[in-house]
């Protein structure tokens, strides 16, 4: 079938049950889970709606994996919400204004006429406006059937509460359905909720319709079962786990320790625990050249990246071998502004690029505008449902550029363009489809130039780590969206990447998601601030003599 055409069909959701790596079942493409399957009339889309209760292990663990989960759910794009301080309740007057009318109208009747209210919502204009007809007659249909499940299953329900719960679904199906839905592909990834802490009955009625709309939806609450029991009494439409140890709910987590964090006065000690375990030692030359790459950011203070930049990787706090896997820790981080002492600014700035493996760029932008590998992109990523992202097609291709690299540096180079075409971390600035989205990182990366491929081939692990290192003072060009698709492609593969920008104007960050990289901020800010090359040369005697 033609992309999209399935979803000229109606959705019958079917609730999957999860594995205990939860992010690969919510981050696995509808096609490939079980029991997907449809015919002229209806796609069977398996989704998931499962309610966490309590905490598994420990409480630090429970907000890790929570912040974990989030952090990896947000790479799917606006489809997914998390939902952590309840919905939006704010709402709009003139909605009231109708609802009210509307509601008199239903309850002037001895019993409460739900085809009557649907269809006096539908002629006021409150459903949402979608482009798909057919999944905006079934929010219709599916928002009937769930009202009429709850009266008939609440034999005290009152108006009020029924009222209450249509008002609420009504004002939360015009603000998210369009950022939920406009790009749901029902082969491809759909819609995913997560919320968390305290639900009220509306809002649970809410998930419920979100979920027989092919959703997935997790709710957590370290507490309690919250209002669930209410709404859906006999778990008709979603799986509940309780844990035993229960736990008040605290705030959803805004961080966590995924990033290696180094303690300046501890820097020594630390140092000399990675040395001298067991597990660590020297290293021969390219030992791990056929190894795969894991670069794993480090989170420092400003004065750190200075004693961290001119270490090996072997020496720098989180460096590991996992089987075939090397850990290297890495710098990606943005200086903004300028010391008082612009002296000492020029000495740092220096002292970093006068180092070995080293690549200084202070004429903006880097990468030259590429053209499109839509061709190529569909020969290794066809676009159809039964595809997979093939980097051994992709490697043995004529067109591959990379071929003279080392096979192990290629192998890596391969997957992590897989990896971030998949899971974006380049923000969708013009708001394309994924798949052009994909493309655009796809094509910067099969066309690095000459330098970037030097850094790279020279990179023995565990030895000195190449940078590439900015000078941005706004005068110099800007950094372009190719050049930041090459930048976390770089970092991926643990190179060091470091950014001066005077002024303290935006660059990188209207690209790359913040949480790849760190800001640090100085004293002073200064504009159209020229690049100095350090002349602080030694004075001979008799010039030291003369001049004092």
């Amino acid at each position: 079938m033609e992309k999209n055409s399935l979803n000229n069909l109606e959705i019958n959701s079917v609730n999957l049950e999860i594995n205990e790596d939860i992010i690969s079942s919510l981050k696995t493409e509808i096609y490939k889970r079980n029991g997907f399957k449809y015919n002229s009339n209806v796609v069977t889309v398996p989704n998931y709606f499962y309610r966490f209760i309590g905490i598994k292990n420990s409480e630090k663990e429970y907000y890790e994996n929570l912040y974990r989960l989030d952090k990896e759910l947000r790479k799917v794009g606006p489809s997914y919400i998390r939902f952590s301080e309840g919905l939006n309740k704010d709402i709009s007057i003139r909605l009231q204004n109708v609802l009210n009318d509307i509601w008199i109208k239903v309850f002037s009747a001895e019993v409460i006429d739900v085809s009557l209210i649907i269809n006096l919502i539908s002629d006021n204009g409150f459903f949402p406006q979608l482009e798909n007809k057919v999944l905006l007659r079934q929010i219709e249909n599916n928002l009937k059937g769930l009202i009429e499940y709850y009266i008939k299953s609440n034999e005290l329900i009152n108006n009020d509460d029924i009222k209450l719960i249509v008002n609420y679904n009504m004002h939360w199906l015009y603000t998210y359905s369009k950022e939920l839905f406009e790009n749901f592909d029902y082969t491809r990834i759909n819609p995913k909720i997560i919320f968390y802490g305290d639900i009220s009955k509306a809002e649970v009625f809410y998930l419920i319709l979100l979920s027989t709309l092919g959703c997935d939806i997790l709710y957590f609450n370290p507490e309690n079962s919250g209002t669930f029991k209410e709404i859906d009494k006999f778990n008709s439409f979603s799986r509940e786990i309780v844990y035993n140890v229960k736990a008040e709910i605290k705030p959803f987590p805004s961080n966590m320790d995924d990033r290696i964090k180094t303690t300046a006065f501890s820097a020594k000690e630390e140092l000399d625990k990675t040395l001298y375990t067991d597990d660590c030692g020297f290293y021969r030359p390219w030992q791990f050249a056929d190894y795969n790459v894991e670069a794993v950011t480090l989170n420092t203070t400003y004065e750190e990246i200075y004693i961290w930049i001119k270490e090996k990787a072997n020496l720098r706090e989180g460096f590991n071998v996992k089987g075939s896997t090397v850990v290297i820790p890495n710098i990606f981080s943005k200086i903004c502004g300028i010391h008082e002492n612009i002296d000492i600014y020029w000495k740092e700035i220096n002292r970093v690029i006068t180092q070995k493996f080293t690549k200084f760029y202070n004429e903006l932008p880097i990468m030259d505008v590429v053209h499109l590998e839509y061709g190529k992109f569909d020969q290794v990523y066809p676009d159809n449902v039964f595809s997979k992202f093939n980097t051994t097609e992709m490697i043995n291709s004529s067109w591959w550029k990379y071929k003279d690299l080392r096979s192990g540096l290629q192998r890596n180079m391969a997957e992590k363009i897989k990896d971030l075409c998949l899971n974006p971390i380049i923000k969708n600035v013009e708001h394309e489809d994924l798949r052009d989205l994909q493309v655009d990182i796809f094509s910067v990366l099969i066309n690095l130039d000459k330098k970037i491929l030097e850094l790279l081939q020279s990179f023995d692990y565990p030895e000195e780590v190449p940078k590439i290192v900015i000078y941005n003072n706004e005068e110099n060009g800007k950094l372009s969206f190719e050049d930041c698709i090459m930048l976390s492609f770089m970092d991926s593969m643990g190179v060091d990447i470091i950014i001066y920008n005077p002024s303290g104007y935006n660059d990188i960050e209207n690209f790359i998601d913040p949480e790849q990289y760190d800001i640090h901020r100085l004293e002073n800010v200064s504009f159209k601030l020229h690049f100095k090359k350090n002349s602080d040369k030694k004075k001979g005697f008799f010039k030291n003599l003369f001049n004092s």
